[in-house]
């Protein structure tokens, strides 16, 4: 069971490095000073988590790995090419949504953390991931409250006219983008779960209501004039992420608790993506368009608890097979 602590302990180390390469590109390119506060502070704290990690790392012996972490890739799952065409106030928008998923990732991360030390009796391990994992919940609150304000600016700096129209139909093919893909992911997750009944029910659960949600948006967007795009989008990109590279060395049960991770982690991007398409319906004065994303962001929530409350026992079922 050290051998796994050790493991996961590598997984947390190289998904930190990652995110604090994000986090400081994120810093640099906004253009809300609150946004970029948040963001140039938490890159120093993902510093000091990251030499934390790696410390306790070589305590019990090891050292970090140059390979993976589904994680680290989950971090750098953001291609900027995808952001063409947004304006920088729309990017730092995109950016808040995407360090909203990954701090939801990382205290889903630092969960699994914690059930793996609990298995091996390592105690400042356990402390550790605590800590971390309170700083990770209380940064995601702080990106949580910038979302809104900066989706209003970005409405604001959108000119002439004409222009916000075309924004408004932009955010929602963005958004039908992204639950197109979360629901192909989602019945990647499913196929694999095919030996566990409760997990394979609540993914088959998800699959359906993220094909009801684009249908929904999709409808909704053909109302305005527009069609579903074949690219593009942040979020889409994201959404779509399945990398079962990333998974090698870890058993069927491990890999079942990844795929959790990584719905919770979806699941609040989708929250944060609702919350910024029902901000700008609002200024619009699309009355329709922001009920309907609310609904939306409402079913995301119970996705959200549901991933959260099957991860913990999935986790101890992983660790449990593998002590044994």
């Amino acid at each position: 069971m050290e051998d796994v602590v050790m493991r996961y302990l590598e997984d947390a180390i190289a998904a930190e490095k990652s995110f604090e390469t994000q986090l400081n590109g994120f810093a640099d390119e906004a253009r809300d000073e609150g946004a970029r506060s948040v963001f140039a502070l938490h890159a120093r704290e993902t510093r000091e988590q990251y030499e934390l990690l790696t410390s306790r790392l070589k305590a019990l012996g090891s050292s970090p790995s140059v390979l993976k972490s589904a994680f680290a890739h989950f971090f750098n799952a953001a291609p900027k090419v995808a952001q063409a065409g947004h304006s920088d106030e729309e990017r730092t928008v995109q950016d808040l949504m995407m360090a909203f998923a990954v701090e939801n990732a990382e205290v889903a991360m630092y969960e699994c953390l914690v059930i793996a030390a609990e298995a091996a009796g390592d105690q400042e391990t356990i402390a550790l991931a605590k800590q971390i994992q309170s700083q990770e919940r209380a940064t995601a609150e702080k990106i949580w409250q910038l979302i809104a304000p900066a989706a209003r600016n970005a409405w604001a700096q959108a000119q002439p006219s004409s222009e916000r129209e075309n924004r408004l139909v932009d955010w929602i093919e963005d958004v039908e983008a992204s639950e197109r893909n979360f629901e192909s992911a989602l019945s990647s997750f499913r196929g694999r779960t095919t030996d566990q009944p409760e997990l394979h029910s609540m993914f088959s659960m998800m699959s359906n209501k993220a094909r009801t949600q684009h249908e929904r948006l999709e409808k909704r967007l053909r109302e305005l004039g527009g069609s579903p795009s074949t690219g593009k989008s942040t979020l889409a990109h994201v959404l779509a992420f399945s990398p079962l590279t990333a998974q090698a060395g870890h058993s069927s049960d491990e890999k079942s608790t990844q795929d959790l991770m990584i719905t919770y982690a979806a699941a609040a991007a989708e929250m944060a993506m609702y919350e910024s398409l029902a901000t700008t319906a609002d200024e619009a004065g699309d009355r329709t368009t922001a009920a309907l994303a609310r609904e939306l962001q409402s079913e995301e929530k119970e996705d959200h608890t549901l991933a959260w409350e099957h991860l913990a026992p999935c986790a101890r079922h992983a660790m449990m097979t593998l002590a044994h």
